[in-house]
Parts: structure tokens; sequence; C-alpha cells
């Protein structure tokens, strides 16, 4: 009778090519997947760029028109003058109350990113009818000093 002796081999040191295979499909989705975030947040970092530069360009027009720079009037789509890339448009609609105006300003930009659009609403008085310095002065004010008596006196 012959007498076999299984013998079993030792483990392998290493890993199978099926293992390989697997932790290599792994870690190229993962790879795909980051990269696509990385683009995702570079767009998104352009955008908010285009955004506020777009909410400084709206901010520099309420402020040319509260200071009397441009005219309180609604304007159409018209090419900005401090960043040519940009247009702006405004809506302006005197309010219920003399002298107060409601405006809207809108800047506008096609980018790569796509659209970007900013509208800023502000309340301004009508720069050409507010009081300056060289108004004259109000009537009925008082006189002080000396003159006012000098008609009063006299000897006795």
């Amino acid at each position: 009778m012959i007498v076999g002796s299984c013998r079993r081999r030792p483990p392998r040191k290493g890993l199978s090519l099926l293992e390989v295979i697997a932790a290599l499909a792994i870690f190229l989705f993962s790879l795909v997947a980051i990269a696509r975030l990385v683009d995702r947040s570079a767009d998104l970092a352009a955008e908010m760029d285009f955004r506020s530069h777009a909410a400084m360009l709206a901010q520099s027009k309420l402020a040319r028109m509260t200071a009397g720079d441009l005219p309180l009037n609604s304007a159409g789509n018209q090419t900005d003058d401090e960043d040519s890339d940009w247009n702006w448009s405004c809506d302006a609609e005197q309010d219920s109350i003399p002298n107060l105006w409601k405006v809207r300003v809108t800047e506008s930009r096609d980018t790569p990113v796509g659209k970007v659009e900013i509208a800023m609403s502000q309340y301004i008085l009508d720069p050409t009818k507010r009081g300056g310095t060289d108004a004259p002065a109000a009537t009925g004010s008082t006189t002080g000093g000396a003159s006012s008596n000098t008609t009063t006196g006299g000897t006795q």
C-alpha cells in the first residue's frame, strides 16, 4: 500500500494579478472623481471672481449716480466705461416721495463659465435737488450783536 503524503504548499507572499487589477481600478476611479472635483471648484472660483468684480462695478455706478456724475434715468444695455468686457443697464423710477429715486443697476457679462449677472438697488436723493453751501440764507433768521440796538439809543 502506498501511502501518499499530502503536502500543502506554503502560502505565497505578495498579491495576485486579480487583486492588483482591482486596486488599480479603485485608484483610477478615485483619481477621475478628484479631477472632476478640482475642475468644478476652479469653475466656481472663477465665477465668484466674476461676481465680485460685477458687484464692484455696480456699486461704482450707484456711487456715481449718488454724486451726480451719472444722470438718474433709465439706460438700456451699454458697455461699461470702466471695464469694456462688461455691460450695464439702469432702471430708475421716481418714488412717491419727491426727489427720491429707486435705482437698480445691473452688470452682466458672458464668461466661459456662463452668463454672470449682478443687480443692485438703492434709493437715491436727486443730486440736482439737494442743497449745497452756495444756497441763499434762510429768511426769518435773527441777527445778533449791536446792530439790532442802533436806533434805540440816545441822550436825555
